[in-house]
């Protein structure tokens, strides 16, 4: 498991930098590479969603905010052409993904930037601001799903 989240970390630092893998990762590899993004920005929302109220949290808060933001940067390197459900990927992207690059780009940019205010979170932060910073976060990444996934 620590080989295969090293994996993942190197792979997204190589292409965050520009470094071409496309000799290195397969479709399949780009697939489970963002599956494994999404998880990590997953894990990060639910402990900011469950840690909103507790400023002694707000530390581990902010760096959850700051993981969010940065692999929410690393998405549009993650969804390059040749990796959709009509590539022959078991896949929940949506076409749409790749039919509306605009539309996809703008969310991604959108749930980086509000994740960036949700990592200043300080201990002196209000927790009605953490708490609806939180939700403008999920309602970005609801919006996300509901127009350029799947299932």
């Amino acid at each position: 498991m620590a080989k295969r989240v090293l994996l993942i970390s190197l792979c997204v630092v190589a292409l965050g930098l520009g470094i071409g893998f496309s000799w290195a990762m397969t479709a399949t590899d780009v697939v489970r590479t963002r599956r494994a993004v999404f998880g990590q920005m997953t894990n990060a929302l639910k402990f900011a969603a469950n840690h909103w109220d507790d400023s002694a949290s707000y530390d581990s808060l902010a760096r959850a905010g700051a993981l969010i933001q940065r692999d929410a940067k690393d998405l549009l390197i993650l969804f390059p052409a040749g990796t959709g459900t009509r590539d022959g990927l078991d896949t929940a992207a949506s076409d749409s993904i790749w039919t509306d690059r605009a539309g996809f780009e703008s969310l991604v940019r959108q749930l980086a930037d509000e994740a960036g205010k949700l990592a200043a979170t300080t201990p002196s932060t209000d927790s009605a601001e953490v708490r609806k910073e939180i939700k403008t976060v999920a309602a970005t990444c609801r919006s996300c799903h509901r127009d350029y996934r799947s299932n």
